[in-house]
């Protein structure tokens, strides 16, 4: 396991001070966060998901689902998106249900949001299998126009592109977490698929809207139209 994943999580154990990082590894790990302001559970997992989303090696998403909300406090952040990809997620993980707080490493694991311990562990298994994964090329061609490349490899996949506010605050007035102040890192507040890739070398260009959130991120997910296992990934900031 590499040390800057070890680092990240005794962060957010509160055992070392945070440090600024944003970089673009080769062959990151997506981790995805389904969370809500009305549970009181997830600001525990919102707070490791703000670690790792300094983190070079790590593609940091934070879904906020909805159906939180009919529970006395809506949720802003939250979008049909977010609820409908986690339950996308559930059968191909084998769960019967979904539930918050939950992280979903590469679309191969899932762990309970708030426990550290597996969290690392199954991002470790994740590296892993960098081997498998294909590098995706991820680069700003002229303002708010994205251009992206795929090479070629085996298997079909949907090419999706995420676009995230890097951080958003707010008061929560109803529910289980009234009266706090939370912060969140990585909101999503757009996923849309804009091409499917059948293995063959690919490159395309993407007008995305990087007024809004600013400072914001976007994300290039390359998910197996099947499995939805992570075939590759990259981010960059605006």
């Amino acid at each position: 396991m590499r040390a800057v994943l070890s680092r990240a999580l005794l962060v957010a154990a509160g055992l070392l001070a945070a440090a600024s990082a944003w970089g673009g590894a080769s062959k990151p790990v997506v981790v995805e966060l389904f969370t809500s302001q009305g549970c009181s559970s997830c600001p525990p997992a919102d707070r490791i998901l703000g670690h790792l989303a300094d983190e070079e090696d790590v593609i940091a998403l934070g879904f906020h689902v909805n159906y939180w909300d009919r529970l006395g406090w809506p949720d802003p952040f939250a979008t049909q998106a977010g609820t409908d990809r986690q339950y996308a997620y559930s059968p191909v993980l084998g769960r019967r249900n979904v539930y918050t707080p939950q992280m979903v490493i590469d679309g191969r694991y899932d762990v309970v949001g708030f426990d550290a311990k597996r969290i690392k562990v199954a991002i470790a298994q994740a590296e892993a299998m960098s081997g498998s994964r294909i590098e995706v090329g991820l680069e700003w061609r002229g303002p708010g126009i994205l251009g992206y490349s795929l090479p070629a490899g085996d298997g079909a996949a949907r090419i999706q592109l995420v676009r995230f506010a890097r951080r958003l605050d707010q008061d929560i007035e109803r529910g289980e977490n009234a009266g706090r102040h939370l912060s969140y890192s990585n909101v999503v507040r757009e996923i849309v698929q804009v091409a499917e890739w059948n293995g063959k070398a690919i490159e395309g260009e993407l007008k995305v809207e990087t007024a809004q959130d600013a400072p914001g991120g976007v994300a290039l997910l390359v998910q197996d139209s099947r499995t939805l296992r992570m075939l590759g990934a990259a981010k960059l900031a605006f």
